[in-house]
């Protein structure tokens, strides 16, 4: 099942372990909220961790493609 960003915003939840790496991983805490949508839920959240957004393709893709977010992530 194929997720699908529909947006990616500065942190601000409550949630303080990478949703991607788990807290076995020892991220850095989290520094974006990811909403995700595929076909088994139409809304996804997530709190990642900034090497997640660098290693995952599909965010490196969604951040170009939306200048002004990335620029409010490169401004935390």
């Amino acid at each position: 099942m194929k997720s699908l960003i529909v947006s990616i915003a500065p942190h601000t939840n409550a949630k303080d372990t990478c949703s991607a790496h788990g807290s076995e991983a020892d991220c850095v805490s989290p520094i974006a909220d990811v909403v995700l949508s595929d076909a088994g839920s139409e809304r996804v959240e997530w709190a990642v961790c900034a090497r997640w957004l660098k290693e995952n393709s599909d965010a490196e893709a969604w951040l170009r493609r939306h200048p002004v977010e990335a620029a409010r992530l490169d401004a935390v």
